[in-house]
């Protein structure tokens, strides 16, 4: 059992409803996202050459050793704390739970210790606190958002939530209710459609496969001895990462990381998910449905953060697919031949399954031709390559828009935490811009041999045929 803690003041917490955000799930989300995957642009990350003098530290609790890396700013007042557990994604729930991870997220929210839902939603909303849960494929992820003035209360309520969820009936019912009626709507939207037919077609067996909403048959049976369960065993100090920035210094960091997760077990019992075994034999799957527009998606092999390929790869895509309008791809099916409003290549970085993904929507009569010319290029720079002018282009903009990623302490929090994640080091924010600059013209050129292959793929399409 943990220890039970009172504050003196009545005090909650209010989180907004993850479930309601996950009906309709948009298709630029849907692109960019990956299936709700891991895929935190830490590569997108860039500076000057020399790099901004960023002082990131790793810090240790006083009391439970607990680790975290620390950014601190005294510009605003102002702090933010982002942590993951890894190992606690939709992937990772039972066979016959799915949907566990994401009603836990949903909840926490709902009350903790002995404040009930609407008395912890009151209390935050009067101090401005910002507390969110997330789950992806591969991690339970949170993050806390605070004014320096309000530091003490926004921990407590952190605290109470990871620590004493009390999963009241009424809110597990509600829950329920607004995940069923998700599940149901899902398919109103035929990228939502897409998503999930794709990814079954993608991973099969694979728990990457699963409804990222959950299974009506099992949200239906889950308990409230289920829900106490995740938290005990997700929940630990194991699969724990922090990333901290704003204004604390490391001395007040290293009590807010024993306040807050210090009672929490050393480790857990959660589920291996093992790699994906994903045959690129171009198989295509179609699926017809009515509407004005077609989507399309292919897969392809991709690599993970730490592979020697990466940032070779990163390139490529960001001059094929990845550099909006400038991209090649854009610049030949969207500007020169009008078939589609925009076509996006991306590096999907999902624990078990990194893959490069691209995808467009057409019409009917313009789709076909617009995968012919994405086929046509591919062959084409896998033949020609790239220049030396594509290159340098490429290097200019991801070393010049580094700046841009430090406008929110609330981003720099996440970016802390994906470099724990990534084993990037402490020096990677100083270190990354010379990863690119020191590429080298072949090292892209034999990333665009290897991956760039229109033959290993994995399509889908949906629309009118």
């Amino acid at each position: 059992m943990r220890r039970s803690h009172k504050f003196k003041k009545n005090k909650s917490i209010s989180v907004a409803k993850l479930i309601c955000c996950m009906v309709v799930f948009g298709f630029l989300y849907f692109i960019y996202n990956s299936f709700y995957g891991n895929k935190l642009n830490v590569a997108d990350i860039t500076s000057e050459v020399s790099g901004i003098k960023l002082d990131v530290k790793e810090i240790v609790s006083p009391n439970n050793k607990i680790k975290a890396y620390l950014l601190e700013d005294v510009t605003n007042p102002i702090i933010s704390i982002s942590f993951m557990f890894k190992n606690g994604g939709y992937a990772n729930d039972d066979t016959d739970k799915q949907g566990l991870a994401l009603m836990v997220a949903s909840l926490l929210g709902e009350g903790g210790g002995e404040f009930n839902s609407q008395q912890l939603k009151e209390e935050l909303d009067i101090r401005a606190i910002r507390i969110s849960f997330d789950i992806n494929k591969d991690s339970f992820e949170g993050k806390l958002l605070t004014t320096k003035e309000n530091l003490d209360d926004a921990v407590n309520f952190l605290r109470l939530m990871l620590t004493q969820p009390r999963f009241d009936a009424e809110d597990v019912e509600r829950t329920k209710k607004i995940m069923l009626e998700a599940l149901k709507r899902q398919k109103e939207h035929p990228v939502n459609e897409l998503q999930l037919d794709f990814a079954k077609e993608l991973y099969g067996d694979h728990p990457y496969a699963r409804n990222p909403l959950g299974n009506a048959e099992h949200i239906n049976k889950i308990t409230k001895t289920d829900l106490l369960y995740f938290a005990d065993n997700v929940f630990n100090k194991r699969d724990l990462l922090v990333g901290i920035a704003g204004d604390v210094d490391a001395k007040q960091a290293g009590k807010i990381l024993d306040l807050v997760f210090g009672e929490l077990p050393k480790s857990g019992n959660t589920n291996f998910v093992r790699d994906a075994n994903i045959k690129f034999d171009g198989q295509s799957k179609h699926i017809d449905r009515k509407s004005a527009q077609n989507i399309w998606i292919a897969a392809q092999a991709g690599v993970g953060r730490n592979h020697h390929d990466f940032y070779p790869l990163f390139v490529a895509n960001h001059i094929l697919g990845g550099s909006g309008l400038n991209s090649k791809l854009s610049q030949e099916i969207r500007e020169k031949n009008g078939l589609t409003y925009g076509i996006y290549s991306y590096l999907s970085l999902d624990d078990k399954a990194p893959l490069l993904v691209t995808s467009f929507s057409a019409t009917k009569d313009n789709a076909t031709k617009a995968e012919s010319l994405w086929r046509e290029q591919l062959k084409k720079i896998q033949k020609d390559g790239i220049s030396k002018d594509d290159l340098k282009k490429a290097k200019k903009y991801l070393i010049s828009s580094y700046n841009l990623r430090f406008a929110s302490i609330s981003t720099i929090a996440d970016i802390l935490t994906a470099m724990q994640k990534y084993n990037l080091g402490l020096d990677f924010l100083q270190k990354r811009n010379e990863n690119i600059a020191n590429i080298r013209f072949d090292e892209v050129n034999n990333a665009i041999q290897k991956y760039f292959d229109p033959e290993k793929v994995i399509k889908a399409e949906i629309g009118t045929f």
